[in-house]
């Protein structure tokens, strides 16, 4: 990385531009005195006593009492992890606050579906889906759309990806263990692409925008763990299931425990794991509404396009267990964590 983009960076974390070439100068001199950072940095004699004050109370350098008085940068992983902590702190602590002042305004919750207006607002929606992701990752989009996420699916190796798109061969970034890979047959509603995470996101959109319309281009966001179920339950019976697995997933080399929400993602697991399989669930006694967590063994499953369950071996009876929303089973499991 070239050093203006360096400075440039570290400008968005809040030095200034004295402030960044001071720290690079450093780092290149190690412990150094004031005069020299003038020297190689070129920053004013007048400005660099202020600047290194500003470098050490901001915890960038530490400075080592003498004659004469010398600037020692901190190691850089350790302060940008420090920052790093800090800057999530804030943001969790700005969308708590974001909340509440939208509720004493509006008196309800933010709404669950949002329009998203132009391509590039949709790109980073889907990138963050990605990143945000704890358990499992469906995504249903033509693979133009695809190669645009090809950096943020090569950074999660932590959890579960079922992709479907119209591929014609399997590029290798897409090999990873934790990937399940589907050919669509061409059909017309590959046009439509979802990408979802876990419960907690989904993003929705039609056919791709020419370049001359990606700023007219809209998408839908949802944030809402009803809707996004029923999107889940449709990606797998509309999509997936109508399409040609071409990838298995990598079961045996995957870290264990491997956690899941949802139910019809856990039974696209166990035909590539087989049964039974040591597990533990978390959820729901469907008539008592008591909630229970669950330590047995998964040794069979029901999958149709209206049903999806397992039967759960616990404290020597067996138990059905469906996804959220479940009412013919006797547990509503909301995670199903794979043991071994």
């Amino acid at each position: 990385m070239r050093e203006e983009e360096i400075i440039e960076k570290l400008q968005k974390l809040g030095l200034t531009k004295y402030e960044s070439l001071a720290y690079i100068t450093l780092l290149k001199l190690g412990p150094s005195k004031a005069t020299d950072i003038t020297k190689e940095s070129g920053i004013p004699h007048t400005r660099v006593y202020d600047v290194l004050s500003s470098l050490h109370r901001k915890g960038f350098v530490d400075v080592m009492q003498g004659s004469p008085r010398l600037y020692k940068p901190v190691n850089p992983e350790v302060v940008l992890e420090k920052m790093k902590d800090e800057i999530v702190q804030d943001i969790e602590s700005l969308k708590a606050a974001f909340l509440d002042l939208y509720r004493e305004v509006h008196g309800e919750e933010l709404p669950e579906i949002w329009t998203i207006q132009g391509f590039d607002n949709t790109l980073e929606r889907a990138e963050y889906v990605i990143r945000s992701a704890k358990h499992e990752v469906l995504i249903n989009t033509p693979f133009e759309f695809l190669n645009l996420l090809k950096k943020e699916i090569k950074g999660r190796k932590d959890v579960v990806f079922v992709i479907v798109s119209n591929f014609d061969d399997v590029p290798e970034w897409l090999n990873g263990d934790n990937i399940i890979l589907a050919r669509s047959g061409g059909a017309p509603w590959l046009m439509a692409s979802w990408i979802i995470g876990d419960i907690d996101y989904a993003l929705f959109f039609g056919a791709l925008p020419q370049d001359k319309r990606r700023e007219k281009f809209y998408s839908f966001w949802a944030k809402s763990p009803r809707i996004i179920q029923n999107y889940m339950h449709w990606f797998y019976t509309i999509y997936f299931d109508n399409s040609e697995v071409i990838k298995p997933l990598g079961y045996e080399e995957l870290p264990k425990p491997l956690s899941l929400v949802n139910i019809r993602t856990l039974i696209t697991v166990l035909k590539f794991a087989g049964l039974p399989r040591k597990a533990e669930i978390a959820g729901r006694m469907i008539d008592t509404k008591e909630p229970v967590t669950l330590d047995g063994d998964i040794v069979d499953y029901e999958y149709t396009p209206l049903t999806a369950n397992v039967t759960f071996k616990y404290n020597g009876k067996e138990l059905k267990v469906g996804g959220i929303g479940s009412y013919f089973e006797d547990v509503e499991g909301e995670k199903f964590i794979l043991l071994d």
